[in-house]
């Protein structure tokens, strides 16, 4: 099954991430997954469409009501960093879209890798690994279409 990536800009006052990784045939942010489980249940949970949330022009499925009802009220808590791109391919350089079942949590943000050895070399620095993907995160946004 090929992944197509497009981009949207986040809601007016929403500042973190300008772009956000999403399916431009289902719209689904994460292919659907919840982003509050990452937290609530420690892996990757599928949501469904009767607890849908539309942010910056993507929907956002989650397992349940009560994730539903965290994500909108702390959005900037529970959507990956970068995006939903790889803080890695970021650092590089190149905006790689990371899998939602690949992820690490790092202070108190979902991050989200192309690959286990990215998510592996991530764990071992993440402090490293943020940083040098903020440094870098400028240029890559320069490469992205809204």
């Amino acid at each position: 099954m090929a992944l197509f990536v497009f981009f949207a800009r986040v809601v007016p006052g929403f500042a973190f991430d300008e772009r956000i990784v999403f399916d431009p045939y289902t719209g689904l942010s994460l292919g659907g997954y919840d982003p509050v489980a990452y937290f609530t249940d420690g892996t990757a949970v599928r949501g469904n469409d009767e607890n849908e949330i539309v942010l910056g022009d993507t929907f956002w499925h989650f397992a349940n009501k009560g994730n539903a009802d965290a994500f909108r009220s702390s959005p900037q808590t529970y959507v990956p960093g970068f995006g939903g791109y790889s803080p890695l391919g970021i650092a590089r350089g190149v905006p790689q879209p990371g899998s939602p079942i690949i992820f690490a949590i790092y202070d108190n943000r979902v991050y989200l890798f192309a690959s286990e050895d990215d998510r592996n070399t991530f764990i071992a620095d993440p402090a490293a690994a943020v940083a040098a993907a903020k440094a870098e995160w400028p240029n890559v946004l320069k490469l992205l279409a809204y």
